[in-house]
Order: C-alpha cells, then structure tokens, then sequence
C-alpha cells in the first residue's frame, strides 16, 4: 500500500517543529520566523489542516487501550476524517508544500520523523475508502495493534526506522562538518534521536560530556588564575545539571561550553 508523506498532514507538521528544533539550536533568527510563520498560517485553532491534525493526534497519541474501546475510537474518529473537506485539504496541503519548498527548502521533508511509520498506517487507515476488503482489515489491525500496545514494546518503529535514521544523521554531520566541532555534532545528533528513544542515548551522552568538560574547566582553573572565575562559574553551571531536567536550553548550554573550552585550548596551544 503506497502512502505519499506530502499528503500526510501530521508528517509535515512533524517536519516543521524539527526544523524549529535545528533552527533554535542554531540560532538562526531567520529561520525561526519563517518556521513560526508556517506554523501559524497552517495550524493554528480553527485551520482545516489543524482540524485534521487533530484527528491524527487523537489516534497517534493514545496507548494501551481495550480493544473494544480502541475500534470504537477508530470508527468515531474516521467518521469525523470523512466530514472534512477533502478538496479544501489538499488546496492547503499544496499550498504548505510550495511554501516549505520555497522558503525552507526541499531538504525539510527529509528531517528524521522517528513515528513516521505509525502516521503512515493512520494516514491510510483514514484513506482507505478505495481499497479492497483484505487491504482495509489489515490496516484497521495495525492500528488496534498500534492502539493497543505498551509503551515500552514500541521496539518494531525503533527496529524500522534505525536505517533512515542513520543516513539522517550523516546528512546532518556532512552538512555541518566544516563548522561544528566533533563533540557539537555528537550533542546535537543525539538531542535529535531522543525523540525517537525517550531521551536515553541523550542522558548517557551528556552523563559523560559533562564530566569531561568538568575536567576540562578544572584544569583551566588551575592554570589560569586571571579568569579563575569565570570557569568557576562555568563549573558551577555544570553542576547544577544533576538537578535538571534535560531539555534544549541544558543543551544549548553545553553547546557553548563545548564552543568556549575548545577556543580556550586552540589560544593556549
């Protein structure tokens, strides 16, 4: 069963507020307001591609339910997927598509969605008025299957999406290379992954990266009386991350610490 992810609307919101994610961490200004603008125009309250967003969500955001709910909840929402305006979908789909095209580039729809698989079975499932009976029974499973699962067995969206991530990242490193330190391509890729693993390859990597920048700041401290207090304070910055929560402004942080040990080190050599 063929599925264009163009014509998946949660797909390409997806893709938004990952390029949202880069941009932030990049600071660039421009292309925050761009992304934003998209946003806005698109999905906000009472826009027809934010009504059928909706839709997707109310699937793609409920777990381990009973059967016999989790059919109930499927036949309810298709029916309200039905009541929308195919016609005005698609007019706005393409017009987003142009837009994110011209304005952020082709490249956008290749950001790694690690639930892609899932929006793809509801994306057909919603769609399935011109398939046959087999096709449409073993769609309608998947998503009971889906709907009705634990959350610590989503390992088969892991296991699939483990090649497509891969190549994503090393777009990410080729497209970064001459810019980025090593240990900055390291941060970023694995704040990108821990969307797909609930943080846990994020959380070991900066369990270590900050011990090793703690030792770094140490060893200036010792070396550099006159600016013994900055990376004090940069010391006690680091410290204070055993008690946070990890989320983009920890890693932001850690970005530029990375950025100013590294410059400390290339003036010293």
């Amino acid at each position: 069963m063929k599925h264009n992810k163009k014509r998946n609307t949660a797909f390409l919101y997806e893709c938004l507020i990952r390029e949202l994610t880069k941009a932030i961490l990049k600071e660039d200004k421009q292309r925050q307001t761009k992304v934003k603008g998209l946003l806005r125009e698109f999905f906000t309250k009472g826009k027809v591609l934010a009504n059928e967003l909706g839709l997707y969500k109310s699937l793609i955001e409920s777990k381990q339910l009973n059967k016999q709910f989790s059919q109930r909840l499927m036949v309810e929402t298709k029916k309200d997927f039905d009541n929308l305006n195919r016609t005005e979908i698609f007019n706005e789909q393409t017009a987003l598509i142009n837009k994110i095209n011209k304005a952020l580039g082709s490249k956008t729809f290749s950001n790694f969605v690690p639930n892609y698989k899932d929006l793809a079975t509801i994306g057909l499932y919603f769609q399935n008025s011109n398939l046959g009976a087999k096709k449409r029974i073993m769609l309608e499973d998947k998503v009971v299957n889906y709907l009705t699962r634990l959350d610590e067995n989503q390992t088969e969206m892991k296991a699939v999406g483990q090649l497509e991530f891969k190549m994503f990242v090393e777009r990410f490193n080729d497209t970064y290379k001459h810019s980025l330190l090593t240990e900055q391509k390291d941060l970023l890729s694995n704040f990108i992954v821990s969307f797909s693993d609930n943080g846990l390859g994020l959380k070991c990597f900066l369990n270590e990266e900050i011990g090793r920048l703690k030792e770094a700041v140490s060893v200036e401290i010792e070396k550099d009386s006159t600016m013994k207090d900055n990376f004090l304070k940069v010391k006690e910055k680091l410290d204070s991350y055993v008690k946070r929560p990890i989320d983009s402004s920890m890693v932001e942080e850690v970005f530029y610490i990375q950025d100013l040990l590294a410059e400390v080190k290339r003036n010293g050599d």
